[in-house]
């Protein structure tokens, strides 16, 4: 919940290190409440940015890209350095002896991790942590005072995501899956999914023809005790080697294919919907995959419509909103703070 100054702060620091600023001749571009912002500070900013637009796709090298990369790199350094000045007059840098201490040794492990690959010194993750406590604390001394946030506005937010989730989603499997599979919020499931349980073997041989062979008394024994009413779940955890089974809530859930699915493979997605799989409750004749021999199983049908709104899901929605106010806050007081500051640039 703790992230609204720290991305900003953190990211300058990251940038910075003590080294840059050691220049023979240092270039002063601009002073802002009498400190001064060097040349380097902004090189390495606009390197950093650059990077992340290459990221993108973005030809970071084209000159109206430049402009655009320049300008944003010197409005951060600029608001970096009013938010640190502001925070060091909220006293937000005045740590008590047991923050030192947690301080020291958040450093110490982080520099004995790194300091192999990143060149970075103990004295640069001392004072990188104690950035990031000092950001926390003054987050939380702009959101003093505000009212705790209340079950309407969690379930206005959450109503306003599904809302956008189904106008996204609810005609795009494609869509759906990508945003998934990337890991955005997806609030909105589209109809035709189905879930689906394997029991997967690991198979020897040099055909499909071979591979069958091979795990031919294990799938008899199977589909034999699938005939008498054993449960597909119960010969899973016999025989089954996939492990995303190993979680038992997987069970319940399954893998969701739909039949214009983009993340399974297509044999696996003409399989879920094979004619021996019209039902809940079928199974299919073992396939192969790769050096696997797969039986599947028609679980249930999966629901289109709302994510359910549970209480794990309705306390990430909380943070969510509290970061979505802090961020007001920072916003408006940067506003504050720029009116009232004398920010000086060199003229060139």
């Amino acid at each position: 919940m703790k992230k609204v100054v720290v991305c900003l702060l953190a990211l300058n620091m990251a940038i910075t290190g003590t080294a840059a600023l050691a220049a023979e001749e240092k270039q002063v571009i601009v002073t802002v409440n009498g400190e001064e912002i060097l040349q380097e500070e902004l090189d390495n900013m606009v390197s950093t940015l650059s990077s992340r637009m290459t990221q993108y796709g973005i030809d970071a090298t084209d000159e109206s890209i430049v402009e655009v990369i320049e300008s944003a790199a010197l409005e951060e350094l600029v608001d970096d350095r009013l938010l640190t000045q502001d925070m060091t007059a909220q006293d937000c840098y005045t740590m008590t002896e047991e923050e030192e201490e947690a301080i020291a040794g958040a450093a110490q492990a982080s520099w004995e991790n790194l300091k192999e690959e990143s060149g970075y010194t103990l004295e640069y993750m001392e004072n990188y942590y104690r950035n990031a406590l000092a950001s926390e604390k003054y987050e939380e001394w702009l959101m003093k005072g505000e009212p705790d946030i209340t079950e309407s506005e969690i379930q206005e937010a959450y109503e306003q995501r599904v809302e956008e989730s189904r106008e996204m989603y609810a005609e795009g499997v494609s869509a759906f899956e990508t945003a998934m599979a990337v890991g955005r919020e997806v609030w909105y499931r589209p109809s035709g999914y189905r879930a689906i349980l394997q029991i997967m073997l690991a198979a020897q041989g040099e055909d499909d023809d071979a591979r069958l062979a091979s795990v031919k008394e294990k799938t008899d024994d199977i589909y034999d005790r699938l005939k008498q009413g054993e449960s597909f779940e119960d010969l899973i955890r016999e025989y089954g080697e996939d492990a995303s089974f190993e979680n038992e809530s997987f069970f319940t859930t399954g893998y969701q294919v739909h039949r214009d699915s983009i993340l399974w493979e297509d044999a696996f997605v003409e399989a879920a919907f094979g004619d021996d799989m019209q039902e809940a409750g079928d199974y299919s004749e073992p396939v192969v995959f790769g050096d696997q021999v797969h039986i599947l199983y028609y679980l249930k049908d999966v629901p289109e419509g709302a994510v359910e709104l549970s209480e794990d899901l309705a306390e990430a929605l909380r943070g969510e909103i509290y970061v979505e106010k802090a961020n007001v806050k920072m916003e408006e007081r940067l506003v504050q703070l720029k009116e009232a500051a004398e920010i000086v640039y060199t003229e060139e």
